[in-house]
């Protein structure tokens, strides 16, 4: 894994920073193993294994996709849409270590970040509230407020039109490959940071502008560049 931080490409090249953007799962939110049990309690009640291997090889932040992948009948997805929720809000929402201090940071700074997640609406909002930050996003973009989904520009730019500000003012930062390529199609600066989901290898080879170790290390690349216009 790299270090700190490294650069595919020099932050400067994209211009000042208005924005900054964030996936929730796995990369604010600690969601990665609690996902991991509840995909696996579903399943098994529809008579389906699944290990960790095999999340390995079927993740994808479309879970819709992880249910293909393991032959789940589709007229059943939705019963296992409401089985997921309800196992994933037995446990208790944390954020990662660094997230609530990445957020005051941009916030001393004035700038109001924004969420692009492919995560239930319901679910993400109801998080926000537990976890004290109902009102830390300018804008909040999550599954079924657009027609599209990711790695499709459209969630995305969504949220940029809410924060007005354009594509190329504006960072994303995510943990999935997927990620990358919304923020690439989008044309906004594109940071990988390596999580908890077992996607690291993918999320290296979609080639981030800037891949790096945590939260922090992200910030003190794009803020040091930021604040030195």
């Amino acid at each position: 894994m790299p270090g700190p931080g490294y650069h595919c490409r020099a932050v400067s090249s994209h211009g000042g920073f208005r924005a900054f953007l964030f996936d929730w799962d796995g990369t604010l939110v600690d969601s990665a193993e609690r996902s991991f049990r509840c995909f696996q309690r579903v399943f098994a009640e529809y008579g389906i294994a699944f290990d960790h291997e095999r999340f390995r090889r079927t993740y994808s932040p479309d879970w819709y996709r992880t249910y293909e992948a393991v032959g789940l009948p589709r007229e059943r997805w939705a019963e296992a849409d409401g089985r997921w929720i309800d196992c994933y809000g037995a446990e208790p929402s944390l954020l990662l270590p660094g997230a609530r201090e990445a957020l005051d940071r941009l916030a001393r700074r004035g700038i109001r970040p924004g969420l692009v997640t492919s995560g239930d609406g319901m679910r993400v909002r109801r998080e926000l509230g537990v976890l004290g930050l109902g009102g830390a996003f300018g804008a909040v973009v999550c599954s079924g407020d657009t027609e599209r989904r990711k790695p499709d520009p459209e969630p995305l730019l969504l949220a940029l039109r809410r924060l007005a500000v354009s594509p190329r003012e504006a960072v994303y930062v995510g943990d999935s490959p997927e990620d990358v390529q919304m923020a690439r199609a989008a044309g906004t600066f594109a940071v990988g940071i390596p999580g908890g989901f077992p996607n690291r290898e993918a999320l290296l080879a979609s080639r981030p502008d800037l891949v790096a170790s945590g939260l922090e290390a992200a910030l003190d690349a794009l803020l040091r560049d930021h604040e030195a216009r």
